[in-house]
This record gives structure tokens, C-alpha cells and sequence, in this order.
């Protein structure tokens, strides 16, 4: 999920989901929530321990994988300004993540394209009523045109003030936390995923603690709306989490003029385009993907009935 997080485009929601720990995530977060909400009531602390146990393992790692996969997808962006596009590539091959360097990419975004895509199946098997609902093709619909709107939205520049810090990790977080739409890309979007990224590298306290507190906001606010969601209305949620998954392969899409968001003014945005290149390894890594997905499903126990 660390990894999937890092990545513009990949949702750790998709993961938890794909791997069917997705509603336990959801249930022990809901009720961390609870405890800050009502912190003197002696019934939800008596959940402590078992929600440590679920989450320290999960989310510990997650962040350790978040902090790395960065480090070594971004890693330190050479100064490109002035330079063209063709000019800017180039120095971006020697000198940048495999996130951002042009050869390099397309085969990352190829790799998570196929896993995702193998995938889209997991929520729509996960609904309790098997029979295909037309009310239910409409979610999946408007879902995918959320997830396919968010990937064609220009990307702006970003701030460092507090209060941007705070309010993007709060619509990271609560974006994250849903299949399909992916945090970092909308990081991406509001220009804040460099920003970010950067001051987690630089170990920027004051920085990374506005991050924290609107990521702490985030989870406050969006936990318990999914919650309920799940628990009334849940084929409803996982047709349109099956819209959003689908839509974001739009994002994923390996190939695009370039791969820097802080550019778009100067260089364009970031649209897919057409296949060019090695787009063979591409497709490697593609199939790749897949078939890791295809694996964990076939290794992976039996959900109960309609879980997720």
C-alpha cells in the first residue's frame, strides 16, 4: 500500500481492497476515530489492543515503503527551467527518479496499469447481490468519469504555507482512502506532490507537521462516512468503487509528453498520448503486473461472501 501511495495514479485503497482487508481497514480506523472523538468514554478504549494489532503492522511499513518508494521515484529533481521539453528530457534521464526520467516511467506506470486492470473485477464480485443492477452500471459509470475527470485536470502550483500543507494532506488522505483515486495524483493535481515529497526527504518538521494534522483531519472526516457506506448502502459503494478503479487507468496510462507536474505551465500537461519508444518493455511490465495480481488473488484465502 506504501508503494501504491507513492505512486500518481495508484490508490493504497486499490490494494487494501484488492487483498481484502479493505472494509478491516476501514472498521479499525473508524474506530481509532471513535476514541479521539470521545476520548472520555471507557467503552472504545477497551478496542486498543486489537486495533494496534491490526494497524501498527500494516500501516508502520506503509510508511517506511511511502518514505523509500519516493525517495527513489522522485529523488532529486534537476533544475529544468528555461529548457524545453526535448532539452529537459534529456537532462531527466541521467538525472532524476524513475518516476520522472522519460525512459524510465512509462515502464513504472506500465507495471501498475496492468496490476490495476487485472484487478477491476475484485469490487464488482464483492457486492452481496450478484444480479446487475442497471442502477448500479450508472455508478460504475459516473465513478470511472470522477476518477478519468480528476487525471484531466491541469495541475497548478503548489504552496508551502500551512494551511495548504494541511488542507492538501487532508484531500489526499480522504482520496487515498477510496479505490481507484489516487492521493498522490491529486497531489499532483494541486501542485503539492514535489512540495510534499520534498520536505519528507529534508525532514522538515514544521512542514510535515501541517501534512499531519490535515491527514489527521482527513481521516476524522471521511472514516466515518465510509463506514456507513459500507454498512448501508454496500453494493452501491462497490459498483462505484469498480467506476473509480476503471477510470484510473487513465492516469495510469504509461506514455505522456512528460512526467514532471511543476512543468505543465512551461511544458504542457501531462495528457496521455500515443504509444513510442519501448513500448514492448512497456507491455512486459504491464503483464508483469497482471500476473502478480492474478498470483495474489489465486494464493490469497477465500473472502466470505460479499467482502472486501
Amino acid at each position: 500500500m506504501g508503494v501504491a501511495d507513492a505512486v500518481p495514479g495508484v490508490s493504497g485503497g486499490t490494494i487494501a481492497l484488492i487483498l481484502g482487508v479493505y472494509r478491516h481497514l476501514i472498521a479499525h480506523l473508524a474506530a481509532v476515530v471513535d476514541i479521539a472523538a470521545q476520548p472520555w468514554l471507557r467503552g472504545p478504549w477497551l478496542q486498543l489492543p486489537t486495533l494496534l494489532r491490526f494497524l501498527v503492522p500494516l500501516l508502520l511499513p506503509l510508511l517506511i515503503a511511502l518514505w523509500l518508494t519516493t525517495r527513489l521515484l522522485v529523488g532529486v529533481v534537476p533544475d529544468v527551467q528555461g529548457l524545453d521539453v526535448e532539452q529537459g528530457n534529456a537532462l531527466l534521464r541521467e538525472n532524476a527518479g524513475w518516476l520522472i526520467a522519460p525512459h524510465t516511467a512509462p515502464l513504472i506506470l506500465g507495471f501498475f496499469f496492468g496490476l490495476v486492470a487485472a484487478s477491476l473485477t475484485v469490487p464488482w464480485r464483492a457486492r452481496h447481490n450478484p444480479t446487475v443492477s442497471p442502477r448500479h452500471i450508472i455508478l460504475v459509470i459516473l465513478g470511472a468519469v470522477a476518477a478519468m475527470s480528476l487525471t484531466l485536470m491541469p495541475a497548478s502550483s503548489g504552496s508551502v504555507h500551512p494551511l495548504a500543507l494541511a488542507l492538501a494532506g487532508a484531500a489526499a488522505i480522504a482520496v487515498m482512502l477510496l479505490p481507484g483515486i489516487s492521493g498522490s495524483l491529486l497531489l499532483l493535481v494541486l501542485g503539492m506532490y514535489q512540495p510534499i515529497s520534498d520536505a519528507l526527504h529534508r525532514g522538515d518538521v514544521g512542514q510535515m507537521t501541517a501534512v499531519a494534522i490535515g491527514v489527521g483531519l482527513g481521516v476524522a472526516l471521511v472514516i466515518p462516512l465510509l463506514r456507513r457506506l459500507l454498512q448501508r448502502a454496500h453494493d452501491a459503494t462497490m459498483a462505484t468503487l469498480t467506476g473509480l478503479m476503471a477510470g484510473s487507468l487513465l492516469a495510469l496510462w504509461p506514455w505522456k509528453q512528460h512526467y514532471l507536474p511543476q512543468q505543465v505551465e512551461s511544458w504542457g500537461p501531462m495528457y496521455p498520448i500515443l504509444p513510442h519508444g519501448s513500448w514492448l518493455w512497456v507491455g512486459v511490465a504491464a503483464a508483469l503486473g497482471a500476473g502478480i495480481m492474478v498470483l495474489v488473488r489465486l494464493l490469497a484465502p477465500p473472502p466470505q461472501h460479499g467482502e472486501a
